[in-house]
């Protein structure tokens, strides 16, 4: 193609090193003073999994994205731009915009919508590419291949229990109760459901990762293992389909806090792993943009 594609894709970013921790933190409480108490506990989470691969693994897609895109024949130009980190997204633009592309498109590692999440990275998308001709893609979760890909993840795990009966538990991060984000939900339940009946799951809930927060969105995973272990169950399957890459919630979060959890209560609790550089994964992005192309030159 002659048209110039610039493509910024976008990720909260997190902390490589301990000295990172707290000026990351700060970003998060747009630069407010980070209390003691939750610089100690951030710091002593990313401890135990050596810190996060997010950032490696966000750039590494990056490279698969171009490749893949190429292949299809777009001139397109990739970068990445974090929320909390580095490269900014402001930066990221900042990087494409030099090139001059016909179109800027903008796609958040994170396949569902959600107003605390896709709308604030759009706003910002939106102010640093002003002027120019854009799209932002605030969600891409209905694509096929993405159920393909978490299938592929699935059977691992799945076999793991050696035949013996399991209930799924899929994942995503969770909001504040008082953000009544129904468009979140909604996507989320339509992916697992369609997600379990291609597994060929039947016992099965969405919950949500609420970390340290108690006033947030209902089920929470911890409340949910307490629930199946009244109800006897010994094998719980986790699915993080909010997560395709591996990060502090599924490195600590899932592997460590929750498997504690499922052991302190006698469940046998194994986890699918994240997406990571999947090939489905990496062209189920493509045909989003491809998508966005189409409709927007």
């Amino acid at each position: 193609m002659s048209i110039k594609i610039g493509l910024a894709i976008m990720a909260y970013g997190t902390p490589e090193k301990e000295e990172d921790v707290e000026p990351y933190l700060k970003d998060i409480f747009k630069q407010k003073e980070v209390p003691k108490l939750i610089l100690q506990k951030t710091i002593e989470r990313y401890r135990k999994i050596g810190f996060s691969p997010l950032n490696e693994i966000t750039l590494r897609q990056s490279v698969l994205l171009q490749e893949e895109l190429s292949r299809r024949g777009f001139n397109a130009a990739v970068t990445v731009g974090m929320k909390h980190w580095k490269p900014k997204i402001k930066t990221a633009i900042e990087t494409l915009k030099k090139d001059n592309p016909n179109l800027l498109i903008g796609i958040l590692m994170h396949p569902f919508f959600s107003v605390m999440g896709s709308k604030e990275y759009e706003e910002v998308f939106n102010e640093s590419s002003n002027g120019m001709k854009r799209s932002f893609i605030d969600h891409w979760y209905n694509y096929e291949k993405l159920y393909d890909a978490w299938n592929q993840n699935m059977k691992e795990a799945i076999d793991s229990f050696n035949g013996s009966r399991f209930y799924t538990i899929f994942t995503s991060h969770g909001l504040p109760s008082s953000t009544e984000d129904t468009e979140y939900k909604k996507e989320l339940e339509e992916f697992s459901a369609k997600l379990a009946d291609r597994s060929g799951i039947k016992d099965f809930c969405l919950a949500y990762q609420n970390g340290e927060h108690k006033d947030w969105y209902k089920p929470e995973v911890n409340g949910k293992l307490w629930e199946l272990k009244e109800k006897e169950v010994k094998n719980v399957l986790i699915v993080p389909i909010g997560y395709i890459s591996e990060s502090l919630e599924t490195l600590y979060d899932i592997d460590i806090e929750y498997k504690e959890t499922a052991s302190q209560l006698g469940i046998n609790l194994h986890r699918v792993k994240c997406l990571d550089y999947s090939p489905l994964l990496i062209s189920t992005i493509s045909d989003a943009i491809a998508d966005s192309v189409d409709k927007n030159l």
